[in-house]
């Protein structure tokens, strides 16, 4: 078994007292243990407990015990969607106008969500006020819009409802690639329509 410790130290402490004993001044050292707790441990717990939470399947917003059923987060823009295609280390895949890219949940039926809650706070919708944009190798055939039981239209492609990651920080990033989280696979999705991977 690990030593409770290893992520722990132990610190010598200055104290500034006076020592009446011998009537001079001095410093005295006082021994305490200190623990570190780093911030990829919180964000791990943080990211179990929202796993744990489940994701409404059935569109009612449910997120378990911890709450939800309020609005998806979006990830994208509040106006007019577009989808676009680029290349990255995984192929094509398709990204929005801004080059973050988009994702298709397995557990998702054709032209509807199963991600709500703290589901879709995790894996924010791709929202459009609009018909969405086909950008560059994009089927504008393949892009449509289902509306949530938010009210909210999210995009879809190929009739996979379209999510961000949370855990992409900007452009470029494809971290939700193959996770398994709330009931099934995260994907990147290539510009046939398919998943990639």
């Amino acid at each position: 078994m690990d030593d409770p410790r290893s992520a722990s130290t132990w610190q010598l402490i200055p104290i500034r007292a006076q020592e009446k004993r011998a009537g001079k001044e001095g410093t005295q050292m006082k021994v305490r243990f200190v623990t570190r707790r780093s911030g990829l441990l919180r964000r791990a717990l943080v990211m179990l407990a929202a796993l744990a939470a489940g994701c409404g399947g059935n569109g009612s917003g449910g997120g378990g015990i911890y709450g939800g059923g309020g609005p998806a987060s979006t990830g994208g823009s509040t106006g007019v969607a577009t989808v676009t295609a680029a290349s990255t280390k995984l192929g094509m895949i398709l990204v929005d106008g801004g080059g973050r890219t988009l994702y298709l949940f397995e557990k998702d039926q054709p032209d509807q969500s199963a991600c709500s809650g703290t589901c879709a706070a995790a894996w924010p919708v791709d929202n459009s006020s609009g018909t969405p944009k086909a950008g560059s190798s994009v089927k504008a055939s393949l892009l449509g819009t289902i509306k949530r039981s938010d009210g909210a239209t999210q995009v879809t492609y190929n009739h996979h409802p379209l999510y961000y990651y949370s855990g992409d920080s900007g452009p470029g990033q494809q971290n939700g690639q193959g996770l398994n989280a709330f009931g099934a696979a995260w994907f990147v999705v290539a510009p046939s329509g398919d998943k990639v991977g």
